[in-house]
């Protein structure tokens, strides 16, 4: 892929926002890209794989993978509409994997804030929104096609899953609406 030419100044603040979030410069630019695209969209289903997770986290090299993955479950799940959460985690891997089907669907932007603001790179598919938080698009696999199935794994894999569901922060307003 060639290297990006940006008008001056704006290839400053590129650099800034891809060292400030981790990643390359090229990549800051294409997640850009398709946040512009997708940002007034709304979503039901959400399939999210991140680029060894334990270091968004303080200290998370020394906490268990179980732990980690619940806390990803719950930065997408809790406080929202309602949400069904699958996630795999195996540390070896250095990738995390969720499967998130929310009760009503939630806009691009709501999505984004569940997880420090972070500007993932993005795909629809199928009406699926596929986030990707990686440092290098050009070297790692990026597919809605290559994310893995987290409730078909094999029963080798399956120790490293957990599933929850989160319920709606908005049922106590609506049922105190009725009263």
């Amino acid at each position: 892929m060639e290297k990006l030419h940006l008008p001056a100044g704006y290839d400053t603040v590129l650099e800034e926002f891809a060292k400030k979030n981790n990643v390359a410069f090229e990549t800051a630019f294409y997640n850009l890209m398709d946040f512009i695209q997708l940002k007034d969209y709304s979503f039901h289903s959400v399939k999210v794989l991140v680029e060894n997770p334990d270091s968004y986290l303080e200290e998370g090299t020394e906490i268990e993978e179980s732990e980690i993955l619940l806390a990803y479950m719950e930065s997408f799940g809790e406080n929202t509409v309602g949400a069904k959460v699958y996630g795999y985690y195996k540390r070896e891997n250095a990738f995390l994997a969720l499967e998130i089907e929310y009760d009503n669907p939630l806009s691009c932007w709501e999505i984004l804030s569940m997880f420090q603001r972070k500007i993932p790179s993005m795909e629809v598919k199928n009406g699926e929104l596929y986030l990707f938080y990686v440092h290098n698009l050009q070297e790692t696999d990026t597919s809605p096609d290559g994310f893995p199935p987290i409730r078909e794994l094999s029963e080798v894999e399956e120790k490293y899953t957990k599933a929850g569901y989160f319920e709606s922060i908005y049922l106590e307003e609506e049922e105190e609406w009725e009263d």
